[in-house]
């Protein structure tokens, strides 16, 4: 038995029926296309090996470079026992935002995000 929905008493219009279904068909070839780009940067990755560079008819295209930043994550659930002797306990200033919403909800309300989803049928 499935669960009753939590949003069945939200405020919903109806929309036009082109319009979404050209969404959807767009969303379709969207996830196509970059199922597409992500083979070719693979290839070209493959294709530059070390190099920093790739060059089309002898003019730079593309760049691989190191950057300043590292993959903290991996470098930790790689080597757990080196990393943690490398740990420091660090203390910041961060916005108390139930303090804050408690104190001016009407200020709060208008920063709320709302999510645009498309919901499965």
């Amino acid at each position: 038995m499935p669960l009753p929905d939590p949003h069945a008493g939200e405020m919903t219009v109806e929309l036009n029926v082109d319009v979404f279904q050209a969404y959807e068909v767009a969303l379709a070839r969207l996830q196509e296309w970059t199922d597409y780009v992500n083979k070719l940067k693979t290839m070209i990755l493959e294709q530059l090996g070390d190099a920093y560079a790739g060059t089309v008819n002898g003019e730079k295209v593309v760049a691989h470079r190191p950057k300043e930043q590292y993959a903290i994550s991996r470098l930790r659930k790689d080597y757990p026992d080196l990393t943690e002797r490398h740990m420091k306990w660090k203390t910041e200033q961060v916005f108390d935002q139930d303090s804050f919403a408690q104190a001016h909800p009407e200020i709060m309300e208008q920063y709320r995000v709302r999510a645009f989803v498309k919901l499965e049928t």
